[in-house]
């Protein structure tokens, strides 16, 4: 069903000719527009404008101006009464096309018209014709204008598309990328808008193949960082970083439990790391042969003996992971004693994502987030640097 939205005003003056004017003005419109049903805004004295219209219908027409309703405006030069009004007939017809006629009405009213149809993606119209001296639009000489709302709109929706990326909101970020037509740059932003969503995600390698379709500058240290994250021998050195990235993203979100999570398996994988990068030894799968190799006392051993099973093979947790650094002199295992860390994690383990139902604080996952950090500038040096080029970027 069409429904066709008209701005009413009083006409140019109060005299009976403009009054008729007008309405011949409005029923062009209608009668170019055909629709099912036709909704009136305006004010007490625009009823008038009305009675003319249906009048005017019913010697042309020879039948009584019917499917039609008037929506009162009572204060029409207040921006917030004249949208609340349309808004809620946009809203109540929703599932109908919509088309607006904004051609006459007080200024605020046919502004109001003109951003509801823009906001909305509604078609908007205007009517014209050749004035005589007086001013009054001359019978006969009407034509419907539809006016582009495209250039206004597609800008909007860029922004806000904009505004969801750069809040992390990448689903939000693809709808409003969605609504824009025949934008040049569109099709960049769609997939920088995707390669990030993946990214987040963890996503690497094809957040790669999609930003590399796009050239912009603001990319190119993103680039750089995930083309040597895809080459590394030892992936933990750049995942680190980004880990501690991804977090922080999440503290900026509110997302406190989330970016636990990923803090947790940061300090993991800190231990995980000096345990390759130094010692020559995976945490998920240590040989007991290597074992042997590496720690000679064997008190020690016996205790790493009950660990492997019947292959010889030992998988370590986290904190048997700083135990064994701290059993091969390491001085990142004294990380395990950090009394501060130990509090951290304790409430970490009493938070919905992992065994209790306890919610992180945006404190407490502050505080975590510094001690990660704090414990990877030990392992890695270049952490700051790889942080920084791992940053996500703001549109």
């Amino acid at each position: 069903m069409r429904i066709l939205f008209i701005t009413v005003g009083t006409g140019v003056g109060e005299s009976e000719e403009k009054v008729k004017s007008l309405a011949h003005g409005i029923l062009y419109s209608i009668s170019q527009h055909k629709p099912d049903k036709i909704v009136f805004f305006g004010s007490e004295e625009s009823k008038r404008t009305i009675e003319e219209i249906k009048k005017q219908y019913l010697e042309k027409e020879e039948r009584e101006f019917e499917n039609y309703e008037f929506v009162k405006i009572d204060k029409i030069d207040d921006f917030n009464d004249c949208y609340e009004k349309m808004e809620n007939k946009i809203k109540e017809y929703k599932e109908e096309e919509i088309v607006v006629d904004y051609t006459s009405g007080t200024k605020t009213m046919t502004t109001t018209a003109a951003i509801i149809a823009m906001l909305y993606q509604k078609k908007l119209f205007l009517t014209s014709g050749k004035r005589g001296k007086n001013g009054i639009v001359i019978p006969g000489t009407e034509e419907i204008k539809q006016q582009n709302l495209y250039l206004a709109y597609n800008k909007y929706a860029l922004e806000k598309a904009k505004e969801a990326f750069n809040s992390y909101r990448y689903e939000d970020a693809k709808n409003y990328l969605k609504q824009i037509v025949a934008m040049e740059e569109k099709k960049d932003y769609e997939e920088i808008v995707e390669a990030y969503s993946l990214w987040d995600k963890f996503e690497h390698e094809k957040a790669k193949e999609k930003m590399e379709k796009v050239k912009m500058d603001i990319l190119n240290t993103n680039k750089s960082f995930l083309g040597r994250l895809g080459k590394a021998e030892v992936r933990e050195e750049f995942l680190i970083p980004d880990l501690l990235n991804n977090a922080s993203r999440r503290i900026e979100e509110g997302k406190y439990d989330d970016a636990v999570a990923r803090l947790y398996r940061v300090i993991e994988m800190i231990a995980q790391y000096r345990l390759k990068a130094e010692h020559d030894l995976n945490p998920s799968e240590i040989k007991w042969g290597d074992l042997e190799i590496k720690i000679k006392e064997q008190k020690i051993m016996e205790k790493y003996e009950k660990k492997k099973d019947e292959k010889g093979i030992i998988r370590l947790s986290l904190n048997e992971c700083y135990d064994l650094l701290k059993d091969l002199n390491d001085e990142v295992g004294k990380v395990a004693e950090d009394k501060e860390l130990k509090d951290l994690l304790k409430k970490r383990n009493f938070s919905i994502l992992a065994h209790g139902v306890e919610p992180v604080s945006r404190e407490g996952a502050y505080k975590l987030f510094n001690k990660a950090k704090e414990i990877a500038e030990k392992v890695l040096e270049n952490l700051n640097e790889y942080m920084e080029i791992s940053k996500f970027p703001k549109l």
